[in-house]
C-alpha cells in the first residue's frame, strides 16, 4: 500500500526482555505529523530547573566559592585527606606521613586553578627564579606541592572488597560516586542531552583508554555525560572497555538504559542522545519494533529535505526520517515534522549555501544538543595539564574542572535571574583567589595598576584580619576620603579608624 495510506499496519515487536510491554503489538500510522497533536500518553511528573539548581539557600552575597563547595564538598576533601595520609605511610619505606589537612588540600586546588590561568612549561617553573609566580610560590612550597601530588589517594589499597577489583576505576570510585551524587542533586532543566565526552589522555597505563577517530583529542577516556542545554553537567558514567557482557541494544542503548535515562523508548521526554539516535541497528531492530520507513534511495530521489514519518497510535511516539546529505532517524514524544522551516545548508555541487526544508524535530535537536560542547569549551579555557604515572589522577583533576564549570554556570544563571550584575572575569580566578586567601595571610595577584577586590567570603570570615602599620599613607578602602597608615594584613587594604 502507499505510504500515505491511513490503513493500520500491525508489527510484532522483537522480544528482548528490555521493554515493559513485551507481548504487545505496536500499531503505526502515517499521520499529518502536526507537532501540537503529539503528546506522550504516559504522564511523568517532572520538576524542571528555572535557573535555580540547588534547593539550598545560596544567596548572591556569597562568593562563587560557595557554589564550588556544593560539588567538591568538605566530606570529599575529608576522604581525600584520610586516604592521602594513609597512602603516604604505606608508600614510604620509613612510614613517613605527609600529615596533610583539608585546608592544605584546598590551597593545592586553588594553586592548580591558578596554574590554569597562567600556563608554564612544568610544575616546577612556578617556583623557579626566572618564571616565578608569586601567588603560587608564596602560598605553598614546591616540595609540599610535589609531595601532595605524589601521594593523592582515594581508597585503601589493602582493603579490597569482593568484586571491587572488577571495577577498573575502583581506585577513584569513592571520589567519583560522591561527586556524581552532588551532580544528581541538581534539578534538571527541561532539555537535556546525552553525549560522549573525551578526557584527553595518551598514557599507556590506563585499562580504559580509547581511540575515537574524528575527535579533537582521539586518545583519552570516554565519559558518557548528561548535560542541560546551558552546559551544566547533571550526570555522568565512565565507559569501561571490555566488560565482557553481551550487548543487545548496542553501546548507546545500553548507556541510556543502565543510567535510567529512558527505561523504555516510550519514556523519552525532552532528552536528546546523539549516539543512541544514530545507531541504525539499535533503533531499527529493537526500538522501532517493525516500523517500516522509506529507504534511503527513495528519499535521495526526492531530494534534500525529504522526510518520512510514522506515529505509534497508542503511545503517540513519532518516528521521523529526514534526508539531507545522509539520512537521520529521530524519535520523539513531544514534537514531529511540523512546523517545518528552511535551513541554510552547504551544497558541494553548487559550491554555495542552499535552503533545505527541515522538520521541527531536527531543529529542536540541533538547538538543545550542544550542552556538552559548551561544557567542554569552558573546561579547555582554564585546565592545566599535570603529568602523573597514575592514570586515575587525571580523572581527579577532571572532576575538579567539572565542578568548577558547573559552579560558574549556575552562579551566572543566578546572577541573571536575580538581576545582579555579573563581572566577566576569568571563571577560575574567583576560586583560585578564594581558596588561597581564605587560609593565607597575604598575597599579590595582579600588578599595581589593577586592584581586584577581596571576595566577600574572605573579607567577612573574621579570621586573621590583623591591623598593621605601613610607611606610606593611603586612602581608606571604605570611605575613600581619609588617609591612613593602618593596613589589614590579610586583605592588603588600608582602613581608617574612627571614634565609633
Amino acid at each position: 500500500s502507499d505510504r500515505h495510506s491511513s490503513s493500520e499496519t500491525t508489527a510484532k515487536p522483537i522480544k528482548t526482555g528490555r521493554f515493559q510491554n513485551d507481548d504487545k503489538a505496536y500499531v503505526y500510522e502515517a499521520p499529518e505529523c502536526r507537532g501540537a497533536e503529539l503528546r506522550p500518553s504516559v504522564n511523568i511528573a517532572v520538576t524542571y530547573m528555572s535557573h535555580r539548581a540547588f534547593s539550598l539557600k545560596i544567596r548572591m552575597k556569597n562568593c562563587p566559592l560557595e557554589y564550588f563547595r556544593k560539588f567538591i564538598t568538605p566530606e570529599m576533601l575529608e576522604l581525600l585527606k584520610e586516604q592521602t595520609n594513609l597512602y603516604s605511610v604505606q608508600k614510604s619505606a620509613n612510614h613517613n606521613n605527609v600529615n596533610t589537612m583539608v585546608k592544605e588540600l584546598e590551597i593545592m586546588i586553588g594553586l592548580y586553578l591558578r596554574m590554569g590561568l597562567c600556563h608554564l612549561a612544568g610544575n616546577r617553573a612556578y617556583w623557579e627564579n626566572d618564571t616565578r609566580c608569586p601567588m603560587v610560590a608564596d602560598n605553598m612550597s614546591r616540595n609540599c606541592f610535589q609531595n601532595l601530588l605524589a601521594t593523592l589517594h582515594f581508597t585503601d589499597n589493602t582493603d579490597i572488597k569482593q568484586g571491587q577489583a572488577e571495577d577498573k576505576c575502583w581506585k577513584i570510585r569513592p571520589w567519583l560516586d560522591m561527586f556524581r551524587k552532588q551532580c544528581l542533586d541538581i534539578t534538571p532543566e527541561e532539555h537535556n542531552s546525552i553525549d560522549e565526552q573525551m578526557m584527553p589522555f595518551r598514557g599507556t597505563r590506563s585499562p580504559i583508554r580509547q581511540y575515537v577517530k574524528g575527535k579533537p583529542h582521539p586518545w583519552g577516556l570516554k565519559i558518557w555525560s548528561r548535560c542541560s542545554s546551558s552546559g551544566i553537567l547533571c550526570d555522568f558514567a565512565i565507559y569501561e572497555v571490555g566488560t565482557g557482557k553481551k550487548s543487545l541494544l548496542g553501546m548507546g542503548g545500553d548507556v541510556t538504559e543502565t543510567t535510567n535515562y529512558f527505561p523504555t523508548i516510550f519514556f523519552l521526554q525532552h532528552h536528546w542522545c546523539s549516539t543512541f539516535f544514530n545507531e541504525r541497528s539499535t533503533m531499527w531492530e529493537l526500538c522501532l519494533a517493525g516500523c517500516q520507513l522509506e529507504d534511503d534511495k527513495s528519499l535521495a530521489k526526492r531530494g534534500r529535505g525529504s522526510v518520512d514519518a510514522r506515529v505509534e497510535k497508542e503511545e503517540r511516539m513519532v518516528i521521523v526520517k529526514w534526508y539531507d546529505n545522509k539520512s537521520v532517524t529521530l524519535i520523539s514524544s513531544y514534537c514531529a515534522v511540523e512546523p517545518q522551516d528552511n535551513a541554510q545548508r552547504w551544497s558541494k555541487a553548487d559550491k554555495a549555501f542552499v535552503e533545505v526544508r527541515r522538520p521541527h524535530i531536527v531543529k529542536e535537536y540541533n538547538t538543545f544538543m550542544g550542552g556538552l560542547d559548551l561544557l567542554d569549551a569552558c573546561i579547555v579555557r582554564c585546565k592545566y595539564h599535570i603529568r602523573s604515572r597514575r592514570w586515575y589522577i587525571y580523572l581527579f583533576w577532571h572532576t575538579i574542572m567539572l565542578g568548577l564549570v558547573n559552579a560558574w554556570l549556575i552562579y551566572r544563571c543566578d546572577c541573571k535571574q536575580l538581576g545582579v550584575q555579573n563581572t566577566l572575569k576569568p571563571l577560575a580566578s574567583f576560586f583560585a583567589r578564594g581558596f588561597v586567601l581564605e587560609f593565607q595571610m597575604m598575597f599579590t595577584l595582579l600588578s599595581k595598576r589593577v586592584r581586584v577586590g577581596v571576595p566577600d567570603d574572605v573579607r567577612t570570615d573574621q579570621v586573621a584580619h590583623w591591623p598593621v602599620k605601613c610607611d606610606k599613607r593611603g586612602r581608606c578602602k571604605l570611605c575613600k576620603i581619609n588617609a591612613t597608615t593602618t593596613l589589614c594584613e590579610k586583605c592588603d587594604v588600608r582602613l581608617y579608624f574612627t571614634e565609633e
